[in-house]
């Protein structure tokens, strides 16, 4: 709900600005990626490698425990300063987020395969965890699967990222889709991850095995080659009320808001009261322009309107 106050004859229009983008996109790629290995008697890299960095490892892995090379896990950070810097740029009367996605791929994407460097798992379906941090002071580190380091976020510092807020996305199905095949995963709109973005701070996530069959692997940025991870977040402009006149003696509304969705649109007589009285419904076009006809505008010495979805 919103306006802004315009007369006309008798009647008095919440109102907005003008008409802005129906919605915009922004994607970046992670400033920071690496995966977090236990390790295992079956993994060449050793037994215990949960000390180590593997910032610069090219691939990004998750798997269980359960996994002949012992579990993974994958930790992601993405900058968005430049996604909250497109909106306030392309909605200056204000802007939502309705929609979030990760999209991924691998060079080893087919059941079965098995990366060039055999600490990592073969691939197989199976399903895993996204989860949003809080906690965004964390490094990339330059290890790399021949040659860790531990200038960079290892399996131990976990504990103490997980400190702080840390709250579950989504439990998702994988299903190795084929080499350089890129999986969209959706991701649900929650206050930590919003504020994140709105605020214009990094983003931080987590991925993890939620079962002893996955085993996930897909490129990092460091070695991208048209598949690093993406992020996508989609703003639209607030709901708002742009104009209004009599039109063939009927008043005629018209707004702004997400294409394609339908919004109530309500009026009453006096802004003291919360007696607002729902007209009708009507939606949203292509562009995102909202038009109503309010029939029953007569005889009144005021109305004020409203849009509500």
């Amino acid at each position: 709900m919103s306006g802004r106050t315009a007369r006309r004859s008798l009647f008095v229009l919440l109102c907005a600005s003008a008409l802005a983008h129906a919605q915009v996109t922004f994607t970046g790629t992670t400033s920071d990626d690496a995966f977090l290995a236990t390790g295992s008697p079956s993994n060449p890299g050793g037994t215990n490698l949960t000390a180590l960095n593997f910032g610069k490892g090219g691939l990004l892995a998750v798997a269980p425990a359960a996994s002949a090379s012992g579990e993974f896990q994958t930790v992601l950070k993405f900058n968005l300063s430049g996604a909250a810097n497109l909106f306030n740029a392309s909605y200056d009367t204000g802007w939502t987020i309705s929609g979030i996605t990760i999209e991924l791929a691998s060079n080893f994407g087919t059941a079965g395969s098995q990366p060039d460097n055999s600490i990592f798992n073969p691939v197989s379906g199976g399903r895993f965890v996204i989860e949003w941090m809080a906690d965004d002071d964390w490094v990339e580190g330059t290890g790399r699967p021949n040659s860790p380091t531990s200038d960079g976020v290892t399996y131990n510092s976990l504990s103490n990222l997980l400190a702080a807020a840390h709250e579950i996305l989504s439990t998702n199905n994988y299903s190795p889709p084929g080499n350089n095949v890129h999986v969209t995963w959706p991701l649900p709109l929650k206050e930590g991850l919003e504020h994140d973005i709105a605020a214009g701070h990094a983003v931080s996530f987590r991925l993890y095995a939620a079962d002893d069959q996955i085993n996930y692997l897909f490129n990092s940025h460091n070695f991208g080659n048209g598949n690093e991870p993406l992020l996508h977040v989609t703003a639209v402009p607030l709901l708002k009320i742009r104009s209004g006149g009599f039109t063939n003696r009927f008043f005629h509304l018209v707004g702004f808001g997400a294409t394609n969705t339908s919004f109530s649109v309500q009026a009453s007589a006096d802004l003291s009261t919360t007696n607002w009285q729902t007209l009708g419904t009507t939606i949203a076009d292509d562009t995102g322009a909202i038009q109503f006809d309010d029939i029953t505008a007569t005889n009144q010495s005021q109305r004020f309107y409203r849009l509500a979805r």
